[in-house]
C-alpha cells in the first residue's frame, strides 16, 4: 500500500485534501461487502455449561431481563438488539459461570457470498441475520 499525501492507494484520486469525496461514493466505486450479523447467545451459554433456561430464569429472578427476551436472543428471533439488554445477558452469563463474556461471543459478523442477498442465512441455521447497517434490539 503506497501512500501519496497520507492516503492509501485505494483512496487516491477519490478524496480532496480536505477529506471530501471527489465523486459520490456510490458512483464509480464498488459497494460495501455484504455482511450478516448472527446472534450467538445460545453458543456462549453452552460453552460455559449453562442452559438458556438458567440464564432466562436468573434474569427473571433478579428482575433485570424478561425470560422471553433471553429466549428470543438465544433463538436469534430478533431484528434489533438493545445493547443494554445484551450487556445484561452477558452479565448474567458471567455471574452464573464465573467467566467474563466478550461481545464477540454473543454476536458474530460474517461476510455473505456475493451471489446471496443481504438477508440470506450464512450457515443455513435458525440464527438471526441482520444486514449491515441495520439497527438491532
Amino acid at each position: 500500500m503506497g501512500k501519496a499525501r497520507g492516503q492509501p492507494d485505494v483512496l487516491k484520486g477519490h478524496y480532496t485534501m480536505g477529506a471530501r469525496p471527489m465523486t459520490h461514493l456510490s458512483h464509480k466505486t464498488p459497494g460495501p461487502m455484504p455482511y450478516a450479523a448472527r446472534l450467538t447467545v445460545r453458543e456462549a451459554c453452552q460453552a460455559r455449561g449453562l442452559s438458556v433456561y438458567q440464564v432466562a430464569m436468573s434474569g427473571y429472578a433478579t428482575g433485570t431481563v424478561d425470560p422471553g427476551t433471553v429466549y428470543r436472543l438465544a433463538r436469534g428471533d430478533t431484528g434489533r438488539i438493545d445493547l443494554e439488554t445484551l450487556a445484561t445477558v452477558a452479565g448474567i452469563i458471567h455471574t452464573l459461570s464465573g467467566q467474563p463474556v466478550a461481545v464477540a461471543e454473543l454476536l458474530a459478523l460474517e461476510a455473505l457470498d456475493s451471489d446471496r442477498g443481504s438477508n440470506a442465512q450464512v450457515h443455513g441455521d435458525k440464527s438471526s441475520h441482520l444486514s449491515a447497517g441495520t439497527n438491532a434490539q
